[in-house]
């Protein structure tokens, strides 16, 4: 899927990630995930790349 597909469809306890060439929704795992995972669409503030 595109970005744009992946931002669309991700509910809020996921977030987005680009891994292995792809789009992917990864469901948050608790307590592990910094709030900066938090899918927050549109956001440019993610540094897990």
């Amino acid at each position: 899927m595109t970005r744009e597909e992946a931002y669309a469809g991700c509910p809020s306890d996921s977030y987005v990630e680009f891994y292995g060439g792809q789009w992917l929704v990864v469901p948050l795992a608790p307590v592990e995930q910094p709030s900066f995972f938090t899918c927050l669409p549109r956001s440019r503030r993610g540094t897990h790349h």
